[in-house]
């Protein structure tokens, strides 16, 4: 009983340090003070503008990152498995083969955003800027502001936990819910950090379908 209970313990413990170790990059490398400055506090909404599409973009490469980081795990599993029969060797290959093919296989065919930092989130996102700088034009030359393409003179784009919202019209930008974009976390770092190990850095809420 005492073997069985002891195998258990070894191969959750290396379960656990196979999906840590992947995902220590985008645990900790933009965690600073110093690289927040720019972006209000976690959770509060967060402007869309080209410091945030920087943002996703070190996110994104940090995210995929994660296969790097997972290949020593990989091995060194293995290698437990081969030459010892290691119940923790097994944790750690089962926990780094599952992040490899978590990062391989998309989300959900039938949706726009296959991944958390996709990058047709990003060109979303900046169509957004876009349109902002365009309502600024037409401002500065006199011109009619098409109301299809803008939401309002003073187009503010927001991105909340739920969604992409005008703050001053309250219009409805983009249906998509935010996922974790690497600030501070409020929360504490057990418990923040907990959170996104759970989520793998996907939004909170569940990804909506498309309309």
């Amino acid at each position: 009983m005492s073997t069985l209970i002891s195998g258990i313990f070894w191969l959750i413990l290396g379960g656990l340090i196979g999906h840590i170790i992947p995902r220590v990059p985008i645990m900790f490398f933009t965690r600073s003070k110093s690289q927040n400055l720019m972006f209000p506090p976690h959770p509060e909404p967060m402007p869309i503008t080209s410091e945030l599409l920087v943002r996703i973009l070190n996110m994104r490469k940090l995210y995929w990152m994660s296969l790097f980081f997972t290949l020593p795990s990989l091995v060194f599993g293995w290698i437990m498995i081969s030459w010892a029969n290691s119940p923790m060797g097994f944790g750690m290959f089962l926990a780094s083969g599952w992040t490899i093919i978590s990062r391989l296989l998309p989300d959900s065919v039938h949706k726009k955003y296959n991944y958390p930092y996709s990058l047709s989130l990003i060109f979303d996102l900046n169509l957004l800027i876009n349109s902002a700088r365009l309502k600024d034009v037409l401002v500065d030359e006199g011109l009619e502001i098409n109301n299809a393409l803008i939401c309002c003179e003073n187009i503010n784009p927001q991105w909340e936990v739920a969604c992409v919202r005008c703050l001053n019209c309250d219009r409805l930008l983009l249906n998509h819910p935010r996922p974790d974009l690497g600030r501070i976390r409020t929360d504490g770092f057990l418990k923040g950090g907990l959170r996104v190990l759970l989520l793998d850095s996907r939004p909170l809420l569940s990804l909506k379908d498309e309309e």
